[in-house]
């Protein structure tokens, strides 16, 4: 590469040559047409310090000389970094045409979405138009769902009252037969007593041997009778199970019911929010009265098209939800007629009680009849053991009252329970 100098260097020293070569024609004009004598001397002087100044420059232009040198060599270094830059410059601008490229294409699949989105919209326009028709049947069908929790609260309350009259039942059941227990020991007493008195008595053996005779039919038939008596209780308590247990699927499939219920209705008041928000979004987007007057011609035939439509599986989900609460209903009916079935056993247990009560009052009215014959036939003895027996009989009557009196007092204790009971439902 060629050396030149800077135009500031070359402007500097031309300008300097110049007043030179002026100063010298001056001075060599003023000598042709003037003698040596007619010099000034003022002019010498501003010879002599042109002369100086043009040595200073002279000094200044070497010292430019050199430094020019460096600043040209510090270009050079900056242009081939320029260049260099230019040239990435350009790759980066390629790679940044291609991205823009990309962006046009990814922007023009982007509005193609908008225009899917927007025909999204307003299909689901016309779907809350129809839900709104829809919460008002659904209001109607939450007054219906309140009405029968109000009836499953009260069928509640008469199951737990039916069980608690049930295990009052049981109760009774249970005294009763201890006190059957206490009176074939009793009568097996008076039967052995008998029997020694009967083999003191030689004259009336045949006939006391008749009576223990009849005694042991009753005590065998009384056997009979208390084993079928436990029978039947073993199946009324597994029947009570049984009742137990399907009043507890009953109970857990309505607590599903009503949790299915909570979540649907939390649901419909979310999606009412976001449809609200959204047609407020879309009120504020339309320009002009006439848009407004379209898009409610539209939603109007939508209306009319999309009713008939919607309303099918509305009312086949509707179908769903209310089965479930008609199966509970018929298990609570059949529920109610077992429990009128066990109510009768029991009453139909009671009455057999009775009658066997009276049974061995007859029974022992009879060998008391006989045994008075047979003591105003024997010596004093016989009148001390009448006295004695009837205070047995007096003491076992005592017995039953007493017995009456408990089984009156649980059955009061077991209404108070109930009623206490029911109280506490109603104030919940």
């Amino acid at each position: 590469m060629d050396f030149e100098y800077p135009t500031n260097i070359k402007q500097c020293f031309s300008f300097t040559l110049l007043e030179s070569f002026l100063t010298l024609a001056q001075m060599s004009s003023s000598t042709k047409g003037n003698t040596v004598s007619s010099f000034d001397v003022e002019e010498l002087l501003q010879i002599g310090t042109r002369c100086r100044e043009l040595k200073k420059e002279k000094d200044m232009l070497k010292e430019s000389h050199s430094q020019s040198f460096g600043l040209i060599r510090r270009l050079e270094v900056h242009v081939n970094s320029l260049s260099e830059a230019c040239t990435e410059d350009k790759k980066q601008i390629q790679m940044l045409e291609k991205e823009l490229k990309n962006c046009s294409q990814e922007i023009d699949y982007l509005q193609d979405q908008l225009n899917a989105r927007n025909t999204e919209v307003n299909l689901l326009e016309e779907h809350t138009h129809s839900l709104e028709f829809k919460l008002a049947d659904m209001e109607n069908l939450q007054e219906t769902v309140d009405r029968l929790r109000d009836e499953l609260k009260k069928s509640y309350s008469e199951r737990m009252f039916l069980m608690e009259e049930l295990e009052s039942k049981e109760i009774e059941l249970q005294n009763s037969a201890l006190c059957i227990d206490k009176l074939e020991e009793s009568i097996s007493s008076m039967s052995l007593e008998s029997q020694c008195e009967i083999e003191s008595m030689k004259l009336d053996i045949l006939a006391l041997e008749h009576s223990f005779l009849e005694v042991k039919k009753i005590q065998e038939e009384t056997v009979q009778e208390k084993t079928r008596m436990s029978e039947l209780i073993q199946e009324l308590e597994v029947q009570c199970q049984n009742a137990y247990t399907t009043v507890e699927s009953l109970y857990m499939e309505n607590k599903e019911l009503r949790k299915k219920l909570d979540a649907s209705e939390t649901n419909t008041r979310i999606f009412c929010q976001r449809v609200e928000k959204w047609l407020e979004k879309d009120r504020i987007q339309l320009d002009s009265e006439s848009l407004l007057g379209q898009l409610e011609g539209n939603y109007i035939f939508s209306k009319e098209m999309s009713c008939g439509e919607v309303l099918g599986p509305l009312f086949s989900k509707l179908a769903i939800v209310v089965a479930p609460d008609a199966d509970s209903i018929m298990k609570m009916k059949k529920m109610s007629h077992h429990i009128q079935d066990y109510e009768l056993l029991v009453k139909q247990l009671k009455e057999e009680l009775k009658e066997e009560k009276l049974k061995a009052k007859e029974e022992a009215e009879d060998l008391a009849q006989e045994m008075a014959e047979l003591r105003y036939q024997m010596t004093g003895l016989l009148e001390e053991e009448c006295k004695r027996r009837a205070c047995i009989e007096q003491a076992s009557l005592q017995r039953i009252a007493e017995l009456e009196a408990q089984v009156t007092k649980e059955r009061t204790q077991s209404v108070k329970s109930f009623a206490a009971h029911r109280h506490l439902n109603e104030a919940k």
